[in-house]
């Protein structure tokens, strides 16, 4: 039985001989820590910065979300992991350990904690100097220790993560540099294959959905600790709303507990004399080598499919992946270049599979761009017009745990999928029949790349279909306007497809506190609900908007353009805003309390009446007959910047009040033009210009666009020779 007192004192002793790690440690939790905090409230002495954003900038560095913190965790994790089982490379060093009286178990666990405990006690101890410092400073402790304990425990839980998958590496081999690279490899080899494979995905299919069909991305941090690491610091902290906080950490404690009784295992498992030896166990040769000669070869073929789209090209990519790959594991394994070739069989097995991975992609051997579920295999589907959306501001404001307010964004393609569930879903279908047999004209086993030859504009759109079977399926789509434009416009005609693509249809009254206009860059508050005072016009405002916005059809957007844009905000953004103001800061929490706009059409006429009540002449929107004068820019027909800076001479005016009746008719709100899924822009057809409306100091300018079809033929001559002369 190995005694109490002689396992702590193996313990104290192997800790004497890390004294190098300690320092190390110290050094960089000490001018982390303690200097970084103190040189912060020097500043906040001397006036600086306000005391909150002093406690928030507080709370932040000592919490998890430290970034510094956590690339310094990493590194200690491999320098303590090396330096705590390399005596397993070193036959005298394993000699000597194995002869001390304390059974290989005690060893082990004697090791493993020694390099856990050396960076969390200095990691603490230094946290513990900074609240004390931040406590001497007068910042109240209770602001800031929760914070700082849970950042403790969070980094030292994946520092233990990292750790651990060291001391695996440095069990699985023989030699320290070996140890190295295999820790390299369990890092970040599941990850580099994702990666290859999600370029295979948008290099090869032509309906691949954001790289692997939108599901290889979310596996790279259920493969990879060093991802999941660093995925959490951006994911684990105060305040986040998004679920699964607990689940994330109790998969880094699961993996932690399961690789370092893995490590154990293999310690027993490992013979005395695998010191010295590349690998410790010999089985784990191929187990390791084939995945990396596949991924080799399978990158080294996609590389050169890259530079040059040839098959050809491709199998001479293949074949070098393939042969440097081998041969350099092979040369590290034993240490031997007359080794380069051994194992050959296993090479041309691994470029075998490497090729049909690629042959699977390249020729589409698997029918991924034929694919069409079923139709009584479909419970529904959602569709994304890319970038018919992308001025919508999706997610929503937040307020976290310091008090900050921030804007939790979501990605428009994802919300709109992730959220939208058409049970009409007859013009989708039709649409992807259409886009599919529009693929199949493409061969797969062409070896030019391929390109898109339409004329006019073509529609881009994503499909997530969601099947009885609960699974979901992602393909991205593309056709010409001709062929796509009579669905896009039964899409945008449904009630349920309008619902989810604008969020403000789905904002309740209760949680709308202002209404904001917003044109031409003057924005004003509408209507401002204080004490209850203007509730009802807010409420009336919010109705009858979503009212005209859900009644909104294609035909409309087709004849008509947006003339100014609205903001309903919430009572979150109310908070943030009404800071703002107090605080008299220009970007304090700007980007909370400015999303949310959306376009107000000609049409509106509820809503357009409601502003009138609110005091705002909406009538001059749509009112010519004070425009005097339309300014042409003149940059449109020069390209010199000296001239461009002449403002006499790159004008052109006119003021014939026939004429501008007549542009006016037909131009658009150039600000606006881009909410218009349906407003086909084309730079080389339009002419800017811009007008002043209203009168005396409340006059402003409006920049607009219009047809050059619009314009007279002497003003497109006096246009076609300015452009001449410049």
């Amino acid at each position: 039985m190995t005694s109490k007192s002689l396992y702590f004192n193996l313990f104290r002793e192997d800790g004497k001989r890390r004294h190098w790690s300690i320092a190390l440690s110290f050094l960089l939790f000490f001018f982390t820590f303690p200097v970084r905090v103190a040189l912060l409230l020097s500043n906040e002495s001397k006036g600086e910065m306000d005391y909150k954003y002093m406690v928030s900038t507080l709370n932040e560095w000592l919490g998890f979300q430290n970034g510094l913190v956590a690339g310094f965790l990493i590194l200690m994790s491999l320098i303590m992991g090396v330096s705590c089982f390399s005596y397993l490379h070193s036959r005298q060093k394993v000699d000597f350990y194995h002869g001390i009286p304390v059974s290989r178990k005690h060893l082990f666990w004697i090791s493993y904690f020694q390099g856990i405990w050396i960076p969390g006690a200095v990691y603490g101890l230094n946290l513990l100097v900074t609240i004390g410092i931040a406590g001497v400073s007068g910042v109240p402790l209770m602001e800031i220790s929760g914070t700082a304990f849970t950042g403790f425990a969070l980094f030292i839980l994946h520092y233990a993560m990292m750790y651990s998958l060291t001391v695996t590496s440095m069990v699985l081999t023989g030699n320290v540099v070996v140890g190295i690279l295999g820790n390299l490899v369990l890092n970040f080899y599941s990850s580099c294959v994702i990666l290859i494979l999600e370029l295979c995905f948008d290099t090869f299919f032509r309906t691949s959905y954001g790289g692997g069909g939108y599901f290889l991305s979310k596996w790279m941090d259920k493969t990879s600790p060093f991802v999941l690491f660093v995925t959490n610091v951006g994911r684990l902290y105060p305040g986040n709303p998004k679920g699964g906080q607990e689940i994330r950490i109790f998969a880094v404690f699961a993996v932690t507990v399961a690789l370092a009784l893995f490590s154990f295992w293999l310690y027993k498992k490992r013979g005395l004399e695998a010191a010295g030896k590349a690998m410790a166990f010999k089985i784990s040769m191929p187990i390791i080598r084939i995945p990396i000669v596949i991924l080799s070869a399978l990158s080294g073929s996609v590389f050169f499919w890259s530079l040059h789209s040839s098959a050809g090209w491709s199998l001479f990519g293949l074949l070098c992946g393939t042969v440097v790959s081998h041969g350099v594991i092979e040369i590290i394994y034993h240490f031997d270049f007359r080794k380069l070739f051994s194992h050959w069989k296993q090479m041309v097995v691994s470029a075998l599979l490497a090729a049909v991975v690629f042959c699977g992609f390249r020729y589409d051997l698997f029918g991924y761009d034929r694919y069409i579920p079923a139709e009584n295999a479909i419970e529904s589907v959602a569709v994304d017009v890319n970038n018919a959306f992308y001025w919508v501001d999706y997610g929503n404001p937040r307020k976290d745990a310091m008090g900050e307010y921030y804007w939790d964004y979501v990605n428009s393609g994802q919300y709109i999928l992730d959220n939208m569930k058409l049970q009409d879903r007859e013009a989708v279908m039709s649409l992807v029949k259409k886009a599919v047999a529009r693929n199949q004209e493409l061969n797969h086993g062409n070896d030019a790349s391929y390109t898109r030859n339409t004329d006019g504009r073509e529609y881009q759109f994503s499909v997530k279909y969601i099947l009885k079977n609960g699974k979901s399926v992602y393909r991205s789509y593309w056709l010409p306007q001709i062929e796509a434009e009579q669905e896009i416009i039964d899409i945008f005609d449904n009630p349920d497809f309008i619902q989810t693509v604008y969020p403000i249809l789905s904002q309740t009254k209760e949680d709308t506190a202002w209404v904001r206009l917003s044109r031409s860059g003057q924005t004003n508050i509408v209507s401002r609900d204080r004490n209850g005072t203007d509730k009802a016009m807010t409420e009336q405002l919010l109705l009858a908007y979503q009212e005209e916005l859900r009644n909104l059809d294609a035909e409309t957007m087709k004849r008509e353009n947006p003339i100014a844009t609205i903001q309903f905000m919430t009572k979150l953004q109310a908070e943030a805003e009404a800071k703002r103001e107090e605080l008299q800061s220009s970007w304090k929490y700007s980007e909370v309390a400015s999303r949310g706009y959306y376009p107000v059409y000609p049409s509106f006429q509820k809503t357009l009446g409601l502003l009138r009540e609110c005091g705002i002449n909406t009538d001059v929107w749509t009112d010519w007959s004070d425009i005097r004068q339309i300014s042409i820019d003149g940059v449109q027909y020069t390209s010199d910047s000296y001239r461009y800076g002449q403002r006499g001479f790159e004008i052109i005016s006119i003021t014939d009040q026939e004429e501008i009746s007549r542009i006016m008719s037909q131009a658009i709100v150039e600000e606006y033009s881009s909410m218009n899924p349906f407003w086909e822009r084309r730079e080389e057809d339009l002419a800017l210009f811009g007008v002043i409306t209203g009168s005396g100091g409340s006059g402003q300018e409006v920049r607009y666009s219009v047809p050059l079809n619009a314009l007279s033929e002497d003003v497109k001559a006096e246009m076609e020779k300015r452009k001449n002369e410049g």
